[in-house]
Parts: C-alpha cells; structure tokens; sequence
C-alpha cells in the first residue's frame, strides 16, 4: 500500500514539475496558437482550398480572436517588470581548501567564518589569469 502510494505521489510530482517548466517557458502560448492555427485552418478550408487556406491562415493578415489574445497575452508577459532580488552570497568554508595555482604563486583568499570573521585560506586559485601568461 506505502508502495504504491509513493509511486503515485512521485508520477504526480513529476508531472507537476513538467507543467510547471512548460507553463514557465510558454509552452501554454504555443499551444493555444497551435489550437488557433487549426481551428482557423478547418474553417478556412470549408470555403476555400487547402493551399488558400494555409495561405490565410499563417500569412498573419487575418487572425482570429484566439490568435489576437494570444499575442496580447505574450505582449503583455513582456511587459512584466521583473523583480531581482539582491542576495548577499557569503561563502562559508567548514575546512580550509588548498589548492595549487597553475603557475605555482602561493595565493590566499579572505573567507568568513561561520562566526563571520575573515579567515586567511592560503593555496586559493586566484580568479584573475597571471600577467605574464
């Protein structure tokens, strides 16, 4: 019974993940312009060939009331302002890390503490390429 209940719970948790990453990248807007671009090429095709209607239909001079919401929708998603966030990233090193530079320099870093004192860590790669290189 544990079993299956967790299978179930892991099948909808994933489905909920990929929901959320299609909506989040605007996999919804595609397919409602995909449902519009149909829907307007099944009307167009009752009173006209097919090849007038694809014509009509993607040449973007007559859009239907789907299409026209959809672009709305997408203008007014751009529209977002978008909110940062400033996150202050302290890095916090339980043991101290040596490494070697490439060129053999000693280097040190100044890290804080879970305290939040500076530590010295010698044998730090320095992030900036050597002068002479």
């Amino acid at each position: 019974m544990f079993r299956a209940m967790r299978q179930l719970l892991k099948r909808v948790s994933r489905f909920l993940l990929i929901g959320t990453l299609f909506v989040s990248l605007g996999g919804h807007f595609a397919l409602l312009q995909t449902f519009a671009w149909g829907t307007m090429l099944m009307s167009y095709s009752k009173n006209a060939s097919f090849g007038e209607a694809a014509r009509k239909t993607f040449d973007g001079e007559h859009p239907c009331p789907m299409c026209k919401l959809v672009k709305q929708s997408k203008e007014r998603e751009k529209e977002k302002v978008l909110v940062k966030a400033e996150a202050k990233l302290d890095v916090v090193l339980p043991v101290p890390v040596r490494l070697k530079t490439p060129w053999g320099a000693p280097a040190s870093a100044d890290v804080p503490d879970y305290a939040g004192r500076p530590v010295s860590l010698p044998g730090v790669v320095l992030l900036q390429p050597p002068r002479l290189a």
